[in-house]
């Protein structure tokens, strides 16, 4: 069972990783927004998952996303803070008891819950990663510019398509401990 997570991990992160470099970072509205899809995954990692392997598979996405890129560790830290705080977001977001295994998403939590959830987590990717790019910041306004168009364009094809792929299989349910 574990062997199927890695590969299942292991594909996400390299299709999530490709679609990012190869579609997403071309596309900048006005300057200000381009999206970041990836961070997708890190907002699906389930309540069971530990905060460890959250962390390295976060790491593991965003510097994926640098090595084609060629962002010195911009992507790597940013979905690494993503990742440090999905966790906690999960909890505030959705009361999980103790042997609940949730795999955030609008079915699972509901539309509300998950759309405060997922912006709130792009929206603190973004800015980190838009700080981060612009150290030092000359023009604070820009930079959070910046993060609010990416936030808002991510947000909204992340909804969309979590709506879509969203099914009653992604409901909460007991782990049987």
């Amino acid at each position: 069972m574990k062997a199927l997570a890695f590969f299942r991990h292991l594909l996400a992160l390299l299709f999530f990783a490709a679609l990012q470099v190869m579609v997403c970072n071309r596309i900048s509205l006005f300057g200000y927004a381009t999206p970041f899809i990836y961070v997708w995954m890190i907002l699906r990692f389930d309540s069971f998952m530990s905060k460890g392997s959250v962390l390295l598979w976060s790491f593991l996405l965003g510097l994926s996303v640098d090595i084609f890129t060629a962002t010195p560790g911009l992507n790597a830290a940013a979905a690494t803070l993503a990742g440090m705080l999905q966790p906690s977001f999960l909890e505030i977001s959705v009361r999980i008891d103790k042997h609940d295994v949730v795999r955030p998403s609008c079915a699972s939590m509901g539309n509300s819950h998950f759309a405060l959830y997922a912006f709130l987590l792009l929206f603190i990717h973004s800015l980190a990663l838009f700080i981060l790019r612009d150290i030092p910041i000359d023009n604070w306004g820009t930079v959070i510019l910046s993060a609010v168009g990416s936030s808002l364009l991510s947000f909204a094809i992340i909804f969309c398509l979590d709506l879509s792929f969203s099914r009653n299989k992604d409901r909460r349910y007991t782990s049987g401990l």
